[in-house]
């Protein structure tokens, strides 16, 4: 079910989807893994596990992340509108006149948030699923 990561991997929007949906390395009790996933969508979550023995069974540990590198740009995007935000809303607080500038500048931070929360979630959703199905 998983196949070893490529650095780059090209699979075009009409192609056939690949034989193992998901890329990654396992090794010993831990493992590292995300789906391949067609297009560019960069929102998918990274799944880092630790598989715990117990006398009568095991469990599993799962922590999905966002990529570094998304993480790294949201957090300039939302540092970035937030703080020029709360800026322009302080400075319509104190001289009304300036206009409700701060309004869109607000929207585009609820926008890159919503934009960086709902995709995730949705895959993050669609890899639980996959990985209950797999692993009971």
């Amino acid at each position: 079910m998983v196949t070893f990561p490529k650095l780059f991997r090209i699979i075009l929007p009409f192609s056939p989807p690949p034989a193992k949906p998901y890329e990654g390395t396992i090794s010993g009790n831990s493992f590292k893994i995300n789906r391949i996933i067609i297009g560019r969508h960069l929102l998918f979550p990274i799944i880092e596990g630790n598989i715990h023995s117990h006398p009568f069974g095991c469990s599993i540990k799962i922590r999905m992340s966002l990529h570094k590198t998304v993480i790294g740009f949201m957090i300039l995007w939302l540092w970035t509108t937030g703080s020029i935000g709360m800026f322009a809303l302080f400075a319509w607080f104190v001289e009304p006149s300036v206009g409700a500038i701060f309004l869109p500048i607000l929207g585009m931070f609820i926008f890159g948030w919503l934009l960086c929360l709902i995709p995730f979630k949705r895959e993050a959703k669609a890899a639980t699923k996959f990985l209950s199905i797999l692993l009971t």
